[in-house]
């Protein structure tokens, strides 16, 4: 539907970026074709009235685990290693329809908390095509960007872990490829892309994380891996490699920019040397890392380096929700308390563009800012609540106070999927109910 927003504020997050009130924005087939505060002369479908409205970029979640949607809650005083056996067990036996149901539960709340795109390292050991297609029609039908790496591994955490050889788990990602993603196949999920996922250096063999660079080079597809989650994963692969693991990875050819490591709470400065050469994003889960206790990733040197760093929730098992707003305010506020010289902070402006501009560049969504010609992926938040009362200064107080009770309207490629609060691409209500469900069987819990 093609409509216009009239007298709404505008952050565009360009690179000229000023915030201009009384705007209208009008968008057709999917793009930004108007914007500004001179009459507008189209007469599109729908007019909307945006006076009580901010509209801005949607935010990006880089990293996430879908199927921990399921597991909030699970485990507490609990660092990785003991987390993982406790989580990931019961949902690496999720079915294709609880896996479907798992997906949407992530897509709502992220919908409802201005998410527009996303990476999901989407994890099923074994992953087989059937888990692959569950996820992907529901972010079809959540009608999300999204990045779907899938998560290969091929050197089991524990013992009854079933594992696929490494040439059938890379075949398996470019079947997916082709099925979901392909340019030249008549996809029908013109929002899904596939990505290869290998879980971590240590978690897999050389020869799997060469193929996974190999297809992602051959494929076009992003390259998206956990490094250095916590000390524990450091000292693994410094043992294993004589190296860290960012070193490894760039002895084996695959630093570049089109990958991206998830975490990377325990990178040395000479890791971040070779990030920077390279073009490689770091997305950083300050909630994760804290709810783990893995420790703060060093923001701060990636930045001063000009590393490209994203943000993520990671899988709401170890974040217990999926909201990207406080993400940006736990992002900015952890910095302040991990070391960081005062002048070095990262400013509320500065932590928005980790969350739009940066991902959208990083993970080829091509969205991130708003203008004419650019893709119609954006939301509207509320003037009028209390985040914005007295209105001061809106990137502080859309980082430091917004929350999901702001977000009004989603957009993503022209389409609104949260129309004045209200999810329209699918039955919030019925999949909330059928998680319940889930819940209890696979958790036993009353």
């Amino acid at each position: 539907m093609d409509f216009v927003i009239k007298n709404a504020s505008v952050i565009s997050m360009a690179e000229d970026d000023e915030i201009d009130s009384n705007c209208s924005i009008v968008v057709r087939d999917g793009i930004i074709t108007a914007l500004g505060r001179e009459p507008i002369n189209e007469h599109p479908e729908r007019v909307i009235d945006g006076t009580n409205l901010v509209i801005m970029p949607g935010l990006i979640n880089g990293h996430t685990h879908s199927p921990e949607s399921l597991a909030k809650g699970i485990s507490d005083r609990s660092t990785l290693t003991a987390w993982l056996k406790k989580i990931w067990m019961p949902l690496d036996e999720l079915k294709p329809r609880q896996i479907y149901i798992a997906t949407l539960l992530c897509a709502a709340e992220m919908l409802r908390t201005g998410t527009v795109s996303l990476v999901d390292h989407f994890r099923q050991t074994p992953m087989t095509p059937e888990a692959v297609e569950a996820v992907a029609k529901a972010y079809s039908k959540s009608g999300l960007r999204v990045v779907i790496a899938l998560m290969l591994r091929d050197i089991r955490q524990y013992e009854s872990q079933t594992l696929l050889p490494a040439p059938d788990q890379l075949a398996l990602v470019a079947k997916a490829h082709r099925q979901f993603s392909d340019p030249d196949q008549k996809c029908i999920f013109e929002n899904i892309r596939i990505g290869v996922g290998p879980s971590g250096p240590t978690r897999c063999s050389d020869d799997l994380l060469e193929g996974a660079g190999e297809i992602s080079t051959r494929l076009g597809l992003n390259f998206h891996v956990h490094v250095d989650e916590n000390h524990q994963e450091a000292e693994e692969a410094k043992n294993r490699y004589g190296m860290t693991a960012t070193q490894h990875l760039h002895q084996l050819g695959l630093l570049n920019p089109s990958l991206s490591i998830a975490h990377g709470v325990w990178l040395s400065n000479a890791d971040i040397e070779l990030l920077a050469e390279a073009g490689s994003t770091v997305v950083h889960n300050p909630v994760s890392n804290m709810r783990l206790g893995s420790g703060i990733a060093p923001v701060s040197a990636l930045l001063s380096r000009e590393v490209p760093v994203a943000l993520g929730t990671d899988g709401a098992a170890s974040n217990d929700g999926q909201s990207m707003l406080e993400t940006l305010k736990t992002a900015v506020l952890l910095q302040r308390v991990g070391g960081c010289k005062q002048e070095h902070w990262m400013t509320a402006k500065e932590a928005v563009s980790l969350a739009t501009t940066v991902p959208a560049k990083s993970f080829g969504f091509h969205n991130g800012q708003i203008g004419i010609g650019k893709k119609a992926d954006f939301i509207a938040i509320k003037k009028s609540g209390y985040s914005f009362t007295p209105q001061n200064d809106w990137y502080r107080q859309i980082v430091f106070g917004a929350n999901g009770l702001d977000v009004r309207y989603v957009v993503v490629a022209g389409k609104i999927l949260l129309e004045d609060g209200r999810i329209t691409t699918f039955d919030e209500d019925a999949v909330l109910a059928e998680a319940r469900e889930i819940g209890r069987e696979i958790f036993n819990y009353n």
